[in-house]
């Protein structure tokens, strides 16, 4: 996966429940960063889950949102 904001590769920080992060419903969030040191992306969120969960399927949420 690219970053939005520079198209340098996404580093994968790991993977976590939704009860991990207290959201309702069955799936994964993972956690990403961004692999260009001066890119101002620090975390990015990604949630996938069941259709009936709070948060959209697949949505990557930036740090300021979640």
């Amino acid at each position: 996966m690219k970053c939005w904001h520079c198209q340098e590769e996404l580093i994968w920080g790991g993977d976590h429940t939704y009860e991990d992060y207290c959201i309702s419903g069955e799936g994964i969030v993972t956690n990403l960063s961004c692999s260009n040191g001066a890119c101002d992306v620090e975390q990015v969120l990604v949630y996938a889950g069941d259709q009936d969960a709070d948060s959209s399927e697949g949505e990557a949420i930036s740090p300021e949102k979640a």
